[in-house]
């Protein structure tokens, strides 16, 4: 049977104040509530004359919604039981003048009678005697949660049929390094076991182990809290009163933990008839994969400016392990898009890589957003010269329906050229939409492929036949000029395909 203990000790003022709890010193105080089968122990202080104390207890049994009938004790009836107040299953309140002045000390206790000591104690009775809530702290994992976050879990101990009315409170305390967070978790009667993440700043370091498979390890730091500490108790509220019980407190550190997982791989894609196929391979040790791989389309241009239905796709996909292929339907063959591919490992923990490239279909109304024009300069000082000299030059160009980005190009080093300029990078924007490719060597690229061709300074005669035996020709063995662009979209850089 559960008994929840409202003990009061009122001490009234003449003047009509009331002072509660610790106020004053001289109020009585509970010291200890003890049960027996059939009684309850009051042990209290003895503060003041005892000519002057009320005692009054009172029982509730609120599994069972009795209120018992009170006990009321004051002057020379408590000359006896002061200080240890004996109770057949009751509540207690107190009162006591003195020096005209009436002390209140208001407490609200919470206790359980034990099982009867004769005869051996049955399965029930010894589930009773342990703690009456199991509360466990643990790193999350599984269901979409991550080992980088804890999990508390307060679950029932007690029976169904000895928590009516009951609840079971925890109190959390995140010990970090300049605050603490708080947190409740409640476990009703009805329920038999509740679980709370509580989310942690971490520092990951991440390494991939060499085995041909996408294995990657992860050691798992805290970065700002270190320590969790609770402290749980049973509650039972009656007629606008809160009864509580302790029953556990602990604390833990928060210790760096170790977790591995195996990665999808992203292979490659395809585009057929508006229709974007994404290819991935799992290798390893998968089993039942907890991650999300999400696709975004963003028509381009339009598609920064308009954001709707038509013009950008953006589309969920839960993995399984048998899944290799990812589909995302509505695009239109004849735009632009920025697709960007997000794989999202959950768990055991948070790990997320992207891959973003442009879509480019073969026919466009729109301008192709990267243009290689190919001129000659005249280098001749004078324009009234009857024979300049001319030399090739390559420009890139940005269209200008791209005017709202920013396109980065690469050129991969061009007919055998060495060092830190081999190679160039450079940034096309609506106010420098034109960059020559300096440093070029041109001219030997040509002719090193078509050594007649008249920049070649190969000698001819008066009826442009190459004389024989005189050339200049200088040749190179990489003639191809190598580029690739990335468009920058919403701070974000998506690469286009490479040419040459």
């Amino acid at each position: 049977m559960n008994f929840y203990i409202l003990i009061a000790f009122l001490f009234k003022f003449t003047s009509g104040q009331v002072y509660q709890g610790s106020s004053f010193a001289g109020v009585d105080k509970i010291e200890t509530v003890d049960v027996t089968p059939t009684q309850l122990i009051i042990t209290t202080t003895k503060v003041g004359p005892v000519e002057d104390l009320h005692v009054f207890i009172d029982v509730v049994d609120i599994e069972n919604g009795i209120h018992h009938p009170p006990m009321n004790l004051s002057g020379l009836l408590l000359l006896i039981t002061r200080g240890a107040i004996f109770q057949n299953l009751i509540i207690d309140q107190n009162e006591q003048k003195h020096n005209n002045e009436v002390h209140t000390n208001f407490e609200e206790k919470l206790v359980r009678t034990l099982p009867s000591p004769e005869g051996p104690l049955n399965e029930e009775d010894k589930i009773l005697q342990k703690p009456p809530i199991e509360v466990t702290v643990d790193r999350a994992t599984g269901n979409g949660k991550s080992m980088e976050n804890l999990l508390i879990t307060l679950k029932w101990v007690l029976p169904t049929d000895y928590r009516t009315n009951l609840q079971a409170v925890t109190n959390i305390s995140l010990f970090c390094k300049d605050h603490v967070r708080y947190k409740i978790l409640k476990l009703a009667d009805e329920e038999s076991a509740k679980a709370l993440e509580v989310k942690l700043e971490n520092t990951l370091e991440i390494s991939e182990k060499k085995n041909n498979t996408r294995n990657i390890i992860a050691n798992i730091l805290p970065k700002s809290c270190f320590r969790i500490c609770w402290d749980s108790e049973l509650m039972a509220f009656f007629e606008h009163h809160n009864f509580g019980k302790e029953v556990g407190k602990d604390c833990r550190e928060i210790s760096p933990v170790t977790a591995e997982t195996s990665l999808r791989d992203y292979l490659s894609y395809d585009v057929n008839q508006g229709d974007l196929v994404i290819h991935t391979n799992v290798t390893g040790n998968y089993g039942n994969e907890d991650a999300i791989v999400t696709i975004e389309a963003i028509q381009l241009p339009e598609g920064v400016k308009i954001h709707d239905n038509l013009t950008n796709i953006v589309e969920n996909f839960k993995t399984t392990e048998s899944e290799t292929e990812f589909i995302l339907h509505g695009l239109n063959p004849n735009k632009y898009y920025a697709v960007q591919y997000s794989y999202t490992k959950r768990s055991p923990f948070f790990y997320s890589e992207s891959e973003r490239f442009i879509i480019e279909p073969r026919t466009s109304s729109t301008g192709n957003p990267l243009k290689v024009r190919f001129t000659t300069k005249d280098l001749n000082s004078t324009s009234n010269s009857t024979n300049p000299e001319i030399k090739p030059e390559i420009s890139m160009l940005m269209d200008a329906s791209f005017n709202d980005f920013r396109i980065g190009v690469d050129v991969d080093p061009f007919c055998d050229a060495k060092g830190p300029n081999a190679s160039q990078h450079f940034w096309l924007s609506k106010d420098q939409p034109r960059h020559i490719l300096d440093h070029l060597d041109l001219v030997s690229a040509i002719c090193g492929t078509k050594p007649e061709h008249s920049y070649c300074g190969i000698k001819r005669d008066a009826y442009s036949h190459i004389v024989p035996g005189v050339s200049n020709i200088t040749v190179c063995s990489s003639p191809n000029l190598c580029y690739a662009g990335n468009i920058e979209v919403n701070g974000k850089i998506y690469a286009m395909k490479k040419r040459c």
